[in-house]
C-alpha cells in the first residue's frame, strides 16, 4: 500500500518538474529493487544476519570517509550538505545506509549483554561504553554531513539504550546531559550564531532552526525563504479540504514536493481524509512492530533490539517529517519513508524492513516448529 502512495504521491508532485516527470518510475526501480533485497535477505538466518552486522558496519564507515575526502566532482555539495556520491544520474547517500548498519551492530553489541536483571551497576557502565564506541563514529561523520540525520541516529540510539535494559539511574543521567547539551546548542544557534559557525554548525542549519522559532513576519532574507517553504506546505494542505483536489489539479507549488514535502502533496491531492488514511497506516505498522518486539525477544536477542531500532527510525522520521509539513518543526530535509522519493532512503528502509521481516518468518517458522513436535 505504500508503495501505491509512494507512486501516486511521486506523480502528482511531477507537474512542478523538480525532480523530472518520469521521478515516479525510478521510483517503482528502487521498489522493485528493494523487493528483490528482500528476498535476498530471506536466505540468510538470523544468526548469519548478525554475524555480518560488524562487516556491514564497518563499510558504511569506510562509505563515510571516502565521501568526506572525495572530490565534488563525485561528491557535489548540494544545499549546504556534502551528503551524496554522484555518478551521472546515479546518486548515493551512504549516511541512509550507514543507519541500518548502525542499528545492526547496536543490536548485535546489546544482545551479547547479559538481560536485564541480571547485569550489576558496572555491567551497564560496559554496555554503555561499547555503545558510544559503536555510535561516535558513524554519528560524527555524519553530523559533518548532515545534522538531522545525525539527529535520527541519535534518537534511535537512545531508544536502544533505554529497551536494552540500562539502569534507570544512568539513563537519567545521559538523558539529561542530551537535553542540556541540545539546549545549548540551539541557544547558541539562535543568540550567537557566529559562535555556532566557529563549532562547524553550517549557515543553513542555523537558518533552520532560526526561521523555526521566529514569527512568520520575520524581515530577514533568509527566515523568509525557510517560511515560505513551510507556508507553501501549509497552503497545499489546506487546499485539499477534506478530500483533496486530486493528482492533476495541484494548485500550490510546493518546494521538494517529491522528497521533503511529499505529504503536503499527499494533502492536496487527496485531502484530511487521505493525510488521515496515511497516518493510520503508519500507526498500525508501529503496532504491528511493536508487538513483533514482544514476541521475538525470547526468541532472538539480535532481531528484537533490531526491531527496536528500525521501530525508532520510523517513529522519528515519520513524526519530524509530517511535523514540518504542517509547521510545528524544523525544516531538516528528513523524509518520509516508504513514501518520499529517493533511491538511498527507499532502499535503506526496504533493507531494514526486509531483516524484520525475516525475523518474523524466522519466529513463525520457529513457533511452527514447536506446535507439530
Amino acid at each position: 500500500m505504500f508503495f501505491i502512495i509512494s507512486v501516486v504521491a511521486i506523480y502528482a508532485a511531477g507537474q512542478f518538474g523538480q525532480y523530472g516527470s518520469n521521478a515516479w518510475t525510478k521510483q517503482i526501480v528502487y521498489y522493485v529493487l528493494g523487493a528483490i533485497v528482500i528476498g535476498v535477505l530471506l536466505y540468510f538466518d538470523l544468526e548469519q544476519l548478525e554475524k555480518l552486522s560488524l562487516y556491514i558496519y564497518l563499510l558504511g564507515i569506510l562509505s563515510l570517509i571516502v565521501l568526506r575526502i572525495s572530490p565534488e566532482s563525485i561528491a557535489p555539495v548540494k544545499n549546504g550538505a556534502k551528503s551524496w556520491f554522484q555518478f551521472g544520474s546515479v546518486t548515493l547517500q551512504p549516511s541512509e545506509f550507514m543507519k541500518i548498519g548502525l542499528m545492526m551492530m547496536l543490536a548485535s553489541v546489546i544482545s551479547k549483554a547479559n538481560p536485564k536483571g541480571i547485569r550489576t551497576l558496572r555491567d551497564d557502565m560496559i554496555l554503555l561504553a561499547k555503545i558510544a564506541g559503536v555510535a561516535v563514529i558513524p554519528i560524527g561523520l555524519i553530523l559533518l554531513q548532515d545534522a538531522g540525520t545525525a539527529g535520527i541516529c541519535m534518537f534511535i540510539v537512545l531508544v536502544m539504550v533505554f529497551m536494552s535494559g540500562v539502569n534507570w539511574k544512568l539513563i537519567s543521567v545521559i538523558g539529561g546531559s542530551g537535553v542540556i547539551l541540545v539546549s545549548l546548542i540551539l541557544l547558541v544557534m539562535i543568540n550567537f550564531p557566529d559562535a555556532a559557525k566557529s563549532i562547524g554548525i553550517q549557515d543553513y542549519q542555523i537558518n533552520r532552526v532560526t526561521s523555526w522559532v521566529a514569527d512568520s513576519g520575520s524581515s530577514t532574507e533568509t527566515d523568509s525563504d525557510n517560511h515560505w517553504q513551510v507556508n507553501q506546505a501549509v497552503m497545499a494542505i489546506g487546499s485539499g479540504g477534506i478530500t483533496g483536489n486530486g493528482v492533476h489539479n495541484l494548485k500550490v507549488y510546493v518546494p521538494e514536493g517529491q522528497t521533503d514535502f511529499i505529504f503536503a502533496i499527499l494533502g492536496e491531492s487527496f485531502g484530511f481524509l487521505g493525510c488521515a488514511i496515511v497516518v493510520i497506516m503508519y500507526f498500525f505498522l508501529i503496532y504491528r512492530l511493536v508487538v513483533l518486539i514482544d514476541k521475538i525477544s525470547s526468541f532472538n536477542r539480535f532481531a528484537s533490539f533490531f526491531c527496536v531500532g528500525f521501530t525508532a527510525l520510523i517513529v522519528i522520521h515519520t513524526f519530524q517529517n509530517i511535523g514540518m509539513n504542517i509547521g510545528i518543526m524544523p525544516v531538516t530535509g528528513i523524509p518520509l519513508l516508504f513514501v518520499s522519493y529517493g533511491g538511498s532512503s527507499t532502499l535503506s528502509t526496504l533493507i531494514g524492513f526486509g531483516i524484520v521481516y525475516n525475523a518474523s518468518v524466522q519466529l513463525t517458522k520457529y513457533k511452527s516448529y514447536l506446535f507439530n513436535s
